[in-house]
């Protein structure tokens, strides 16, 4: 059988990246009513050029994170890549990631919710890049 996601992943490099021209800091957050539960993730961000792609985590509330038991980093990284990889203007990869400041609740951040936190921040900064851009029309929908 095929290996699927690694054929997948071998992919994505070979696309050429949008070039950023200039940091963009945006705030993505997920707080949504789930039943008698919600799901509740902010994360602060800032996007720089680069020649290749990094993450610096500069986030000061590491000690109480890891308490979660959530990599809140990787979600919410994982969630900005999702939007940053497929954006109809083509791949945003070529960009430094600095993880500034987030936001969580005890009960209500989980994997998913710093996912969607992680996923508006991309819309964001695809929004930004899109006022830049003479014409664009992007596809920026809800989750």
């Amino acid at each position: 059988m095929k290996d699927y996601l690694r054929l997948w992943g071998e992919g994505l490099p070979n696309q050429q990246s949008r070039l950023l021209s200039a940091p963009i800091t945006v705030l993505g957050e997920r707080i949504k009513q789930l039943g008698p539960r919600c799901e509740f993730a902010k994360v602060q961000l800032t996007v720089h050029p680069s020649e290749s792609f990094e993450v610096i985590d500069r986030v000061a509330e590491r000690s109480e994170l890891e308490k979660l038991g959530v990599e809140w980093p990787d979600c919410a990284v994982f969630g900005l890549l999702d939007v940053l990889m497929f954006t109809e203007l083509g791949p945003l990869y070529k960009v430094c990631v600095v993880l500034e400041k987030v936001w969580y609740h005890e009960v209500d951040s989980s994997y998913q919710a710093f996912r969607h936190a992680g996923r508006v921040a991309g819309r964001k900064i695809v929004e930004a890049i899109g006022d830049d851009t003479e014409g664009s029309q992007l596809d920026l929908a809800p989750d």
